[in-house]
């Protein structure tokens, strides 16, 4: 997306921005990637889990980066993967 989109409520110029994924290693961009979630199995590095977290297996080539837009004015986001 090239032009900046504005708000179909407000019709005000929108902020361009992302959603952070945080991690315990910190902060990662949040990817948008198609289909339904497989469960990635229970295992860290190679050790058997109770998969708690609920992992699932991604393809990082499938993956879209998450673009979002905020409304100055309202708080409305707009999340488009680019």
């Amino acid at each position: 997306m090239n032009t900046i989109p504005h708000c179909p409520d407000c019709e005000k110029q929108m902020e361009k921005g992302f959603i952070p994924d945080t991690t315990l290693l910190g902060a990662l961009q949040a990817t948008w990637h198609p289909d339904d979630p497989e469960n990635a199995g229970g295992t860290f590095f190679g050790f058997k889990t109770k998969n708690r977290t609920k992992t699932v297996r991604i393809e990082e080539s499938r993956t879209r980066k998450i673009i979002s837009y905020r409304c100055p004015e309202c708080g409305l986001l707009r999340s488009f993967a680019k």
